[in-house]
């Protein structure tokens, strides 16, 4: 093996076992039972996978491996088909990532696959015709004529990806935002590089940059859920509200809210009931705040809404809303109990010292309405 030819593909080795190191601890960290963590999973499995065809490409494009002329080109091949899979699993990642509880259109999926289609009848056609590359009788790899077809499918999924994540900028946080956009954004600037000099294999190592960068966040935001509502815990409590300790001007409402009732509902119906309850009071919580703050669940029944907002109407409308939603459910539910809560409500202004205060005052408003409907 020459040694440019081990200089070429030395990176993407390193890549290669990175991910797949990744790919193990990944499998026994995350809920496979979630679609998110699969499609995350299926995104690092389908990088690595064409890891290992592009450095099998490099290995082959030698004369002296001329009778692997067939194997030669079925690995392109391959490469080629499978390069689109990953902007759209990164798409579909992002999607479930940023709209836990949307599904995707039907529709919308069939004109999604189109650029796909097209770019695998291309690949597949370029065996007899040429068309996206060649290997030469001396088992030379060259580009053909529609070899743009490959990168352009590409960059039209990440151009989708870019645009979803436009579209969903006031719902989440600045920190997640930008890692995700990062699985779009450092290999679409960094492949440019291999299209104008395809010697050098820039492109499948910034996704795995991406998504190594991906998973650190992941890790880091798996220390900041409570693990039975997948709300935030105390560790995102505390980081909040470091963040907003160092703003001058601070504009925030705090809700503290306590189920009433539900001691009863897990001596009754047992604490797998109760789960139940506290999840389900917990998607409503992201229903209605989402975008406009965090929810934490403070411990047991208690939970904690930080609002980004100074005006007492607004909030009350939001209550409202969850007000409505909760009797919605309670309406339906098939069980002799219903879900029932009672609330503090403060607002951040010039008569509280700190942030702690009004924390402390909406607690203690809390307590008071549970006190009175007893």
């Amino acid at each position: 093996m020459k040694i440019n030819t081990l200089l070429t593909i030395q990176v993407n080795i390193f890549m290669v076992i990175l991910l797949a190191s990744i790919l193990v601890h990944a499998c026994y960290k995350m809920n496979s039972k979630e679609q998110v963590n699969r499609l995350f999973l299926t995104l690092i499995s389908l990088t690595t996978l064409i890891l290992i065809l592009e450095i099998l490409s490099v290995l082959l494009n030698n004369s002296n491996y001329i009778n692997f002329i067939t194997v030669h080109k079925l690995v392109n091949i391959l490469g080629f088909f499978l390069a689109p899979l990953v902007p759209i699993c990164t798409l579909l990642y992002v999607y479930r990532r940023t709209n836990k509880y949307k599904k995707i259109n039907f529709n919308t999926l069939i004109w999604l696959s189109v650029p796909f289609v097209v770019n695998s009848v291309i690949s597949l056609g370029s065996y007899n015709f040429n068309w996206i590359f060649a290997v030469t009788n001396e088992n030379s790899y060259m580009r053909g004529p529609l070899w743009l077809v490959s990168p352009l499918t590409s960059y039209f999924y990440y151009f989708i990806n870019l645009w979803l994540l436009y579209n969903v900028r006031k719902e989440h946080n600045r920190e997640e935002l930008l890692t995700l956009s990062l699985l779009t954004v450092i290999p679409f600037l960094l492949s440019i590089i291999q299209l104008y000099y395809f010697v050098y294999l820039t492109i499948w190592n910034s996704v795995a940059i991406a998504i190594v960068i991906n998973y650190i966040y992941i890790v880091h935001s798996q220390t900041k859920l409570d693990p039975l509502t997948g709300l935030g815990n105390r560790v995102a409590y505390n980081e909040y509200l470091a963040n907003l300790r160092r703003k001058n001007d601070i504009m925030l409402a705090v809700l503290n809210i306590d189920l009433d009732d539900f001691k009863s509902i897990n001596d009754v119906h047992g604490h797998h009931e109760g789960d139940k309850v506290l999840r389900l009071f917990a998607r409503q919580l992201e229903d209605v705040f989402v975008g406009k703050g965090v929810a934490i669940r403070s411990g047991g029944d208690e939970f904690m809404i930080l609002i980004n907002e100074n005006k007492k109407e607004v909030v009350e409308k939001y209550i409202n809303i969850l007000n409505n939603k909760i009797d919605a459910y309670n309406e339906g539910n098939p069980m002799p109990y219903s879900i029932k809560f009672s609330y503090g409500m403060a607002i951040f202004d010039n008569i509280y010292n700190n942030i702690d205060e009004l924390i402390h005052h909406s607690d203690k408003l809390m307590y008071e309405a549970k006190k009175k409907k007893n």
